[in-house]
């Protein structure tokens, strides 16, 4: 019953629902967040969508599916990082939003932070960088009362474990590598 529970707290939990929530919230609340609809529907796109393909691709494709869980995360993080690039590189290109540039900039920094980790054999979790990231966005862009959103990555980390996909020390770093991102990111582009 409890594998059952973490394993549900996972799937409610995704990054991307995350990533949608944040910027829907950043769209209808910060005025001037996105330079137009085009753009926020482009974020959704890049930050939910696109990783989410990852997993129907991974079912769908025999030599993917044989991989197992390992190459499934594997190919999640190379279609978020996609995302993330794609959305960069438009947000810059294309006239965006200095907000919109600090976000795309925060996720593919934290992306390829996260790739560079997994190439190193320390598998920083992307559960918890992808949930910790708009939680710390929406807290200095928005209000800093979504810090109480913090709470949320409790039963994250919970079922992280009881999972037996990370270790504590992983599971802290995928929460602090968002912040560190989007500090950097913030400093260039606000």
């Amino acid at each position: 019953m409890k594998q059952k529970f973490a394993q549900a707290v996972r799937i409610l939990t995704t990054p991307p629902v995350f990533s949608a929530l944040m910027c829907t919230l950043l769209y209808v609340l910060v005025p001037g967040s996105f330079a137009s609809l085009g753009h926020y529907l482009l974020a959704i796109v890049c930050l939910s969508l696109l990783p989410v393909l990852a997993y129907p691709v991974s079912y769908l494709i025999p030599a993917l599916r044989r991989g197992g869980r390992k190459t499934q995360r594997n190919l999640a993080l190379v279609f978020s990082v996609l995302g993330y690039l794609i959305g960069f590189l438009a947000a810059v290109l294309d006239g965006g939003a200095a907000m919109e540039k600090v976000v795309f900039g925060t996720y593919l920094i934290s992306g390829a932070t996260l790739a560079v980790c997994t190439l190193l054999h320390f598998k920083a979790s992307g559960h918890t960088c992808g949930c910790s990231g708009p939680i710390a966005a929406l807290s200095i862009f928005i209000n800093p009362w979504f810090l109480v959103g913090y709470v949320l990555l409790t039963p994250i980390i919970w079922s992280s474990i009881r999972l037996k996909r990370h270790t504590a020390l992983q599971l802290l770093a995928g929460c602090v590598i968002p912040v560190l991102a989007m500090l950097i990111c913030r400093a260039q582009f606000l």
